[in-house]
């Protein structure tokens, strides 16, 4: 179905941001179709290419990027409802944990660093009062994340990082941007504001040859010591000062392109607002869980359908149970496509889940409801 120019850019726009099935085709075998294809990370093309309406949600996904580094700092936030399973060591890492409570990445890189799943990289680039190192990456077919550490010199305070990409110097274009969050580090129980924290991510299309050769390209921005004392009465721009470009060329582990993802279709119906929904898709990779939804019956896909159905779900998470524990896994991204809607997760397939549902709500007060979607029974 075609959408007019309008119902595009209105379908784009309808980016949201989170901070926070029934399988009868045989669950065993679809276990073990995703235990296998992480394990033997085998590059069959069986996965098929991203639909008209997916490429409408990536580049919602990429508005949605933007807004998120606009944010420079999280300070005291509520914490994510997600509960780790079990206490994960993140060794050299571990000063990444002051993030850990707002990240929707957090049970993702747990997962990864459990199973040796990451590259540190370690390298630093400088300039005048700007530092910046990226610690560590970690990667599959369809998403990167990067973590790293912005440094200031004595008598400035770092507001943020104005941009954090990654380009691929095989072609020369930057990589799709996902997002990022980061904190100031913590000192006896104060910010200190000379260290930042910073975690980003990266959408690839899996269609396209895998980047091997990158470079990441950080932009700090930092205030006179003191002059961030009450942010809240706003920001004088002449009060901001930025880094030249800091940029960190490596090459990714050969590792991260043998991981495979996964393609499970539960066809698993239920009702929205009064609206048959079909969970269509489940696309399963060590880094990311991405789930497709479409309205069943063709006569309603409508404009006001599509909008109703991608308004009226909320808190979507994913619980999975493993040997380790049960772990809940918040959506970081989601968007409108031409049929429905779709949903983006971490993962943590890496685990191998002896099961995993979908959870979302709908309605309010007395008429809240929660549906249940086995993705991997």
């Amino acid at each position: 179905m075609d959408n007019s120019r309008e119902e595009q850019a209105m379908l784009t726009d309808a980016i949201r941001i989170r901070e926070e099935v029934r399988v009868d085709c045989g669950g065993s075998e679809v276990r073990g179709a995703v235990q296998a294809g992480i394990e033997r990370g085998r590059q069959k093309s069986w996965q098929g290419r991203l639909t008209k309406g997916s490429f409408l949600g990536l580049a919602a996904a990429a508005v949605a990027a933007i807004i998120l580094f606009l944010i420079p700092v999280i300070h005291d936030a509520a914490p994510r409802a997600a509960e780790p399973a079990g206490e994960v060591n993140w060794g050299g890492l571990e000063m990444f944990k002051r993030l850990y409570e707002f990240d929707l990445e957090a049970p993702t890189l747990d997962t990864a660093i459990r199973h040796g799943y990451i590259q540190e990289i370690n390298q630093s680039a400088a300039s005048g009062n700007y530092r910046i190192t990226l610690n560590a990456v970690t990667a599959d077919e369809n998403k990167i994340i990067f973590l790293y550490t912005a440094n200031v010199a004595e008598g400035q305070e770092i507001y943020g990082i104005s941009s954090a990409r990654i380009k691929n110097l095989a072609t020369g274009y930057d990589l799709e941007n996902g997002g990022g969050i980061g904190a100031h580090a913590k000192n006896n129980g104060h910010d200190d504001k000379r260290i930042f924290y910073g975690r980003g991510a990266i959408l690839l299309d899996r269609s396209k040859p895998f980047p091997e050769q990158l470079e990441a390209d950080f932009q700090i921005s930092s205030m006179d010591k003191g002059k961030m004392k009450d942010l809240a009465k706003g920001v004088n721009v002449a009060d901001v000062h930025y880094s030249p470009r800091l940029k960190i060329s490596f090459k990714l582990d050969p590792k991260f392109k043998q991981q495979q993802t996964v393609i499970v279709q539960p066809e698993e119906d239920f009702m929205l607002e009064g609206i048959q929904v079909t969970l269509e898709q489940v696309e399963l990779s060590p880094l990311m869980i991405r789930t497709v939804f479409k309205i069943k019956n063709e006569s309603e896909v409508t404009w006001q359908n599509r909008q109703k159905i991608f308004g009226v779900a909320y808190g979507e998470k994913i619980q999975s149970i493993t040997k380790h524990g049960t772990t809940e896994i918040g959506s970081s991204l989601g968007s409108g496509t031409d049929e429905g809607f779709e949903h983006y997760f971490g993962s943590n397939l890496l685990d191998k889940p002896e099961s995993m549902n979908m959870i979302m709500k709908t309605g309010e007060g007395k008429n809240t409801r929660e549906i249940n979607l086995p993705i991997l029974p």
